[in-house]
């Protein structure tokens, strides 16, 4: 192999080796609005007891879906809060009124409000 070979062949190795796959698409029954505009698809399960959202994070081997856990002993007037078990410390808070707040070690990430979905 020449250098240029070895070369090109190296720069396409490093690009595969930094490429990140597509999210995963989950069936949304529900949405949220960020406050930034972006428009997120979840899943709520049948029971309200979580939320699914596709990972749209850019970190190496992270998963394919985020799922937050519902805290059964946190609610709080009429809001509920919602915990991701492989990272703790982000937490999402869903109140009655359509509120939605993204947290990560309490400090707030995004606002957004639940919107009907688009089929």
């Amino acid at each position: 192999m020449t250098k240029c070979e070895i070369m090109a062949l190296a720069g396409v190795l490093f690009m595969a080796g930094c490429s990140v796959g597509e999210p995963a698409h989950i069936t949304a029954n529900g949405m949220v609005k960020w406050s930034d505009g972006q428009t997120e698809g979840m899943h709520i399960s049948q029971t309200g007891s979580s939320l699914t959202f596709a990972n749209h994070s850019n970190e190496v081997g992270a998963p394919p879906l985020v799922i937050f856990a519902r805290i059964d002993s946190a609610r709080n007037d009429d809001c509920e809060y919602f915990y991701v078990e492989t990272a703790v410390k982000e937490r999402l808070k869903v109140c009655e009124t359509g509120e939605v707040t993204l947290f990560n070690r309490g400090k707030v990430i995004k606002v957004g409000h639940m919107v009907k979905p688009r089929y």
